[in-house]
């Protein structure tokens, strides 16, 4: 039985990551005043980028497995993640899991889709959404309401840990107000928008171009052995798509069981990090992928 991490003492790393970027956005806050600006735009860059960068692979390896044995240490780190992300991690949790309950679907017969972050939500004629129009409004549109609805369904431990989190972050805010609201407002919230934009820009990318409905070809993978390094195999998408509940240190493996499925059913493959996709294509044209299944032919491949 492990007695600290629950899956893997790998997770020491994602954790202590998490840890590392609050420390550096609260360093920020404090140092701000003195900083010069050959300091203060690269901080800023930084810590943009590390709101993507834990949306998409530390908060994220948290919320499909939970790094620590003791439920306690995880409702901590769960306020950690909630001013590293700047919103209630809990409902992030259950925003995430409703993302994996649609994988990005197409609308079905209630003319919307079961995924509240698919880029078909707010497109036209069965069409994704414009890649812009995504990245700059899904801020603007998180679904609060179901998502609370949906922490209460889950009973007292969450509705607690959303009270809990929500007065944490509500504390941090008023506490850049009355320290320095310079800072909150030029730095703070600027670097806090735009890095969940990145987020989205990320998430685009990681379902641009594949099969709403194919539980092989609805996700696109990068089998970049830098990007899977410094971003936990999130590179790996779409068999995390297919498991989100494995492990971030097996999906090499997990991709060897499913290979013959995914390019069979021809699974978009990067070469590099999804945020590099548009370049990608610039540079080297659209992947090209062998003919597959309809999304009808294997709606129901997971039971097969």
């Amino acid at each position: 039985m492990p007695l600290f991490f629950r899956y893997s003492r790998w997770d020491a790393i994602p954790a202590l990551c998490g840890v590392g970027q609050v420390a550096f956005l609260l360093w920020t806050f404090l140092a701000f005043p003195s900083l010069p600006l050959w300091v203060l735009v690269p901080a800023f860059i930084i810590v943009m980028m590390a709101y993507c960068w834990n949306l998409q692979c530390i908060s994220h390896n948290f919320i499909h497995n939970p790094f620590f044995t003791s439920a306690w240490l995880n409702r901590l780190y769960g306020l950690l993640e909630t001013i590293a992300i700047g919103m209630p991690h809990v409902l992030y949790h259950h925003y995430h899991l409703n993302h994996h309950a649609g994988d990005n679907d197409a609308p079905g017969p209630s003319g919307t889709t079961r995924d509240w972050s698919s880029t078909y939500r707010y497109g036209k004629n069965g069409r994704p959404e414009a890649f812009w129009r995504y990245t700059l409004f899904s801020f603007f549109r998180v679904e609060i309401g179901p998502v609370v609805k949906v922490a209460i369904r889950h009973g007292r431990e969450h509705v607690l840990q959303c009270i809990a989190e929500t007065v944490v972050l509500a504390g941090f805010w008023l506490a850049m107000a009355l320290v320095d609201w310079r800072y909150l407002v030029f730095f703070y919230v600027p670097s806090f928008f735009f890095g969940w934009v990145i987020s989205y820009a990320e998430g685009y990318y990681e379902h641009k171009d594949t099969k709403p409905g194919n539980a092989f070809a609805n996700s696109v993978s990068s089998y970049n052995w830098l990007y899977n390094v410094l971003w936990f195999n999130n590179g790996y998408h779409q068999e995390h798509h297919w498991d989100p509940k494995r492990h971030w240190t097996s999906m090499k493996g997990l991709h060897a069981e499913l290979k013959p499925k995914l390019e069979a059913n021809g699974l978009k493959v990067l070469r590099g990090p999804h945020l590099t996709t548009h370049l990608e294509e610039l540079l080297f044209g659209r992947p090209t992928r062998p003919e597959a299944p309809t999304s009808q032919e294997v709606r129901h491949a997971k039971a097969a």
